[in-house]
């Protein structure tokens, strides 16, 4: 996962709307300090990229504009979940449990790009080799029991 860091400037009456909108999107404040000699506050929060579509647009739409936000990309993270995990229901309009992240991941990338969600081996690889998968995944199934 690609995390963006945001440095977001804002009248101290917008703070709690800022922590509003970057709870809604998985972000993570790692400092919320006045800027000195300015009323301003300095806002500096981590956010999923994937989280990072439409956030300048919400974020001035809930601070009626008086926020003002600069992204730069900080750092990679690994993404909790199986992103092929097909049992995994994802309900619209609601953040997946963390457990279930890579998976909603992998779904929104592929709607916004027009892709199907239905990702499968199967046509990466030819039958011979998706045989042998299935074979080893089983005889390490079976060397844990």
């Amino acid at each position: 996962m690609r995390t963006y860091i945001f440095q977001i400037q804002t009248p101290i009456d917008c703070v709690s709307a800022i922590y509003t909108v970057l709870s809604r999107r998985r972000g993570h404040i790692t400092a919320d300090v006045p800027q000195p000699g300015t009323p301003a506050y300095i806002v500096k929060a981590f956010v999923p990229v994937i989280e990072s579509f439409g956030f300048e647009t919400d974020l001035r739409y809930h601070t009626q504009g008086q926020a003002f936000a600069v992204s730069t990309f900080d750092h990679w993270a690994i993404v909790p979940g199986d992103p092929l995990d097909k049992s995994i229901v994802l309900r619209p309009l609601e953040p997946a449990p963390i457990q279930y992240l890579a998976r909603e991941f992998m779904v929104k990338t592929r709607r916004r790009k027009g892709m199907s969600e239905d990702v499968s081996i199967n046509k990466f690889f030819d039958e011979a080799m998706v045989v042998e998968l299935a074979q080893q995944e089983a005889d390490l199934h079976q060397q844990m029991i």
